[in-house]
């Protein structure tokens, strides 16, 4: 195996014994001086220009927190070799896993100067941002009506399934979380004037877990586009929280490591609260089961339900700490 991939090392006059497969995408490489990381990549034709834009971008923006990758001997940002793409960066090593105080800080300070330093603002018809959230406050109205009816047909039975049990117990934060949803959908789409808003672009990495943050750095900008800095801070919430995260209260509580670089419009953390309480992924769970689309065991179910409900927990609590901090403030301002 490791043949094809000095091949693809001579490239950037890179020349080892030793390489060591992380994941079958990802290999680490030594050389007598230093250590290498060998990715190949999913990008497509299609992707490339703008994953080179990124490299581009952060030179000309000095975003220090891409981690930079190598060129090789043709100047190239990549090596294309049997149908595959590849790129080298520098290996960096993680030795602080933790999510403390510290951690989270760093994580946030990192990503809004990405943000802040690339940000572009146009405006956009109302109509055209307002049409996809009307249809998803249906889609909550709804999502109420369908787990009252699956809680009445569980509750009928002599003995319910865990998983059963499981969503009657949910049953009243879910429903509040739907109302939750229908309410901070109804603000977005009031809190601007006039005809148009005022719509952020930022470059967003938009594959952003734990594994991409190493250090100062965030790797693997195979994904990244610009698109608003909300969705950043959505895709890494829906998948760090869902584990049971003991620092889940922290990420709330030290968001303003976060707005102090990178201060973010109501209607944006309108935005981040909706995407955090939607109940779709925790509906499709409960449909599938319904359905007999039950291809995993009942632990399995169960997991995933309970995955998809610390989500909307989470929402909850981001939408109070909305309330209590950004919007109590205004009526304050109102009622003076």
């Amino acid at each position: 195996m490791t043949e094809y991939l000095k091949f693809v090392l001579q490239a950037y006059n890179i020349y080892t014994n030793k390489i060591h497969e992380v994941t079958p995408r990802l290999f680490k490489v030594n050389d007598h001086q230093q250590a290498y990381a060998l990715k190949r990549s999913a990008l497509t034709d299609k992707d490339i220009r703008n994953w080179e834009g990124v490299y581009r971008l952060a030179n000309a923006k000095n975003l220090d927190t891409v981690l930079p990758v190598y060129l090789t001997k043709d100047g190239q940002f990549f090596f294309r070799h049997n149908n595959s793409i590849y790129y080298v960066s520098p290996w960096v090593e993680e030795t602080n896993h933790k999510r403390n105080k510290t951690w989270i800080s760093n994580f946030y300070e990192t990503l809004a100067d990405v943000h802040n330093k690339t940000k572009r603002t146009q405006k956009l018809p109302m109509e055209k941002v307002s049409t996809p959230f009307t249809s998803f406050q249906s889609f909550c109205n709804n999502a109420k009506n369908h787990l009252l009816t699956f809680v009445q047909q569980f509750e009928k039975k002599r003995y319910m399934s865990p998983f059963e049990l499981l969503v009657c117990t949910q049953f009243r934060d879910i429903e509040y979380a739907c109302t939750e949803a229908d309410k901070r959908i109804h603000r977005f789409l009031n809190d601007h004037e006039g005809d148009e808003i005022k719509w952020n672009y930022s470059l967003c990495h938009r594959n952003l877990n734990a594994t991409h943050i190493k250090k100062s750095y965030f790797v693997n900008w195979e994904h990244a586009r610009y698109d608003n800095p909300v969705m950043d801070l959505v895709i890494f919430f829906h998948q760090e929280i869902g584990h049971f995260n003991p620092a889940s209260d922290l990420f709330i509580d030290l968001f303003p490591s976060y707005t102090k670089i990178n201060e973010l419009t109501l209607p944006e953390l309108q935005l981040l609260s909706i995407y955090l309480l939607s109940p779709g992924e925790y509906m499709q769970t409960i449909h599938h089961y319904m359905n007999n689309m039950r291809t995993e065991s009942m632990v399995q179910y169960v997991t995933k339900l309970q995955y998809q409900y610390r989500k909307i927990l989470f929402g909850l609590k981001w939408s109070e700490y909305l309330e209590r901090e950004f919007e109590s403030h205004d009526l304050d301002n109102i009622e003076t």
